[in-house]
């Protein structure tokens, strides 16, 4: 099925491509609560735990689910594509591949049947988990996709989006509700809740919920399809219907009344229903030779996580820069940098699907009699607040990704590297916070910066500024296949407020670029930047910075780190503690990525 979700993860490279205001104006809406509830007893039952994914503590600095409309996304994806380096030729069929020592190409069918060929110094293969790239190229040559051992669960399910028209008084004179003082909306509300459920009932596991933003109405909900059934059946709507009309059917005794209320049937659009086998699967290997597979044709996840859509994601941003790496002619071991990157990218993948098996594990549990204890357990550990929040952490409970080293990955150990920098607030350091938030991404991965790897000078005052950038200057200009250059330093400074000393704007004048030069924005102050008429007049649906830290930057890499490298994924090559700390990693920055055969 398609995705309905996308996690802050995915909301930070959208963010990194420029599609941060479109996420939130056109594609969907930030997700509040997952709740895990018992089957059986409607949609609004107390849950015995929730996840609460409204927040913004996870460290990107998004809430930790955005509600998508996948079509939506991709339309913005499309617009996104930069024509000078790429072109998207749809309806495309790839029929051959051929590869030797320099290049590959690739003989496709366009959409009248006609035969192209493109050249390529490298092919990924991004073509889905039956794509050409995969089962035609590379399966005969020993990559194959595996069963992970650490999920186990295997069933067919179905899965079906429905299209919601609101009754109105008008419409549906008839609708009992009107005449208590209902609206349309609070009808909307009342069938299909704010919340995604996870309806963990032994006999028929499901789960449900809104996705795309609140008007459009849409609506998913997936139920496993059991051993003696047809998938293909029960996804018709004849059968889809037994199952999932009596959790929008209220028991009239609720509202004073003689007769059950149920949602109107006129008001749905049946618009996809189809069955889907869950799955969570991996290449033995991502690439070979010049081949490199990235999404479904490397990875399937089961969507209990709502990792699939991210994962691609993380698989581009973290490729991306490696292949700007590996096209260079002085590139000693593209193989290698590879190798790195799906060595890491795994690490990853292990994590995601912890956090996709606890959900699935809570929504299938076929004992009623352990889900019984297991409940009870639940509710008596949320009675400590403490334990209650660290529960309702869900997926973020094991805080950002982090990757163990081994030979071959990319980042320096030594230097605590291979954990994701944090991302906060950020604002010039002469102005106010602006009217569509901005971010410490946004200036660290400026589009007019070059290198695919960047340094970062964390400061706690203006005072360190003048002695930070001397110290910079100081340091001889590397010659780096990852393009690091010095002058395009960031320096972040914490404990700035709106109003900023004329001494300190005077600081500007000195040599180098001011827009490199942000300030740590605090939540009292972001707040404030959406009540302004300029806000205001923007309509832009701003999250609200519930448990929002400023200092998540400081507090995960040490207040003792005053400079860190970090690479295009987001991921921390070299966190130093002073300027000598961080010469040294430059040393060895080379011979890190680009290591002699």
């Amino acid at each position: 099925p398609r995705g309905i979700v996308l996690d802050e993860d995915g909301i930070r490279i959208m963010q990194g491509v420029g599609l941060y205001r479109p996420l939130f104006d056109e594609v969907g809406k930030p997700m509040n609560f997952f709740r895990f509830i018992e089957g059986g007893r409607g949609l609004h039952v107390q849950p015995f735990i929730q996840f609460d994914y409204s927040t913004i503590e996870g460290g990107t600095g998004h809430p930790g689910f955005l509600a998508q409309k996948q079509p939506a996304l991709e339309k913005h994806l499309q617009r996104a594509i930069n024509n000078k380096y790429g072109e998207l030729r749809s309806l495309s069929t790839v029929i051959n591949i051929e590869e030797d020592a320099n290049s590959v190409s690739a003989t496709y069918l366009d959409n009248k049947g006609i035969s192209h060929t493109v050249q390529g110094k490298f092919l990924v293969g991004a073509d889905g988990k039956t794509g050409f790239v995969r089962k035609k190229y590379l399966e005969p040559k020993g990559i194959l996709m595996e069963n992970n051992p650490k999920f186990r669960y295997n069933a067919t399910w179905v899965a079906l989006n429905w299209h919601l028209t609101l009754p109105t008084p008008e419409t549906h004179p008839d609708f009992p509700l009107w005449h208590l003082g209902y609206s349309p909306e609070a009808v909307y509300d009342l069938f299909f809740p704010i919340d995604f459920n996870f309806i963990c009932d032994p006999a028929r596991p499901s789960v449900c919920g809104r996705f795309g933003r609140t008007e459009d109405r849409l609506w998913r909900f997936e139920f496993v399809v059991k051993s003696d059934e047809n998938g293909d059946q029960m996804a018709t709507q004849e059968q889809a219907k037994k199952i999932i009309f009596p959790y929008l059917t209220h028991s009239g005794k609720d509202f004073g009344l003689s007769a059950d209320v149920a949602w109107p049937e006129d008001c749905i659009e049946w618009i996809r229903s189809r069955p889907f086998s869950f799955s969570a699967r991996s290449c033995t290997e991502w690439s070979l030779g010049r081949i490199v597979l990235a999404g479904d044709a490397a990875h399937v996840f089961p969507p209990f996580g709502g990792q699939g859509i991210v994962s691609g994601f993380r698989d581009a941003i973290s490729l991306s820069w490696r292949l700007k790496v590996a096209i260079n002619p002085a590139c000693k071991n593209f193989e290698n940098l590879l190798r790195g990157w799906y060595t890491e990218r795994k690490q990853q993948l292990e994590r995601s699907l912890a956090s996709t098996v606890e959900n699935g594990n809570f929504c299938n549990e076929p004992s009623r009699v352990k889900a019984f204890v297991r409940n009870w357990y639940l509710w008596a550990v949320q009675l400590v607040p403490a334990w209650k929040h660290n529960l309702q952490l869900g997926g973020r409970r094991d805080g950002m990704t982090r990757y163990t080293y081994t030979s071959g990955v990319p980042f320096l150990p030594q230097f605590d590297g291979g954990k994701s920098l944090p991302q906060v607030f950020s604002a010039p350091i002469d102005g106010p916070a602006p009217t569509i938030p901005s971010f410490t991404d946004d200036t660290i991965f400026a589009p007019q910066k070059a290198g695919v790897f960047q340094i970062v000078a964390i400061l706690s005052s203006t005072d360190q500024l003048s002695a930070a950038r001397a110290e910079l200057k100081r340091i001889p200009k590397p010659d780096s296949i990852v393009g690091l250059d010095l002058e395009e330093a960031t320096f972040l400074i914490h404990g700035l407020s709106a109003s900023v000393a004329p001494e300190t704007v005077a600081l500007l004048g000195q040599k180098g670029d001011p827009d490199n030069i942000i300030r740590v924005v605090n939540g009292d102050e972001y707040t404030e930047a959406g009540l302004t008429e300029a806000a205001v007049a923007s309509k832009f649906p701003r999250p609200p910075p519930k448990f929002y830290n400023p200092d998540r930057i400081r507090e995960h890499l040490g207040h003792d780190k005053k400079y860190v490298i970090v690479r295009w994924d987001r991921m921390v090559f070299a966190s130093c503690a002073n300027a000598m700390e961080l010469q040294t990693a430059i040393d060895l920055l080379e011979g890190c990525v680009n290591p002699d055969v």
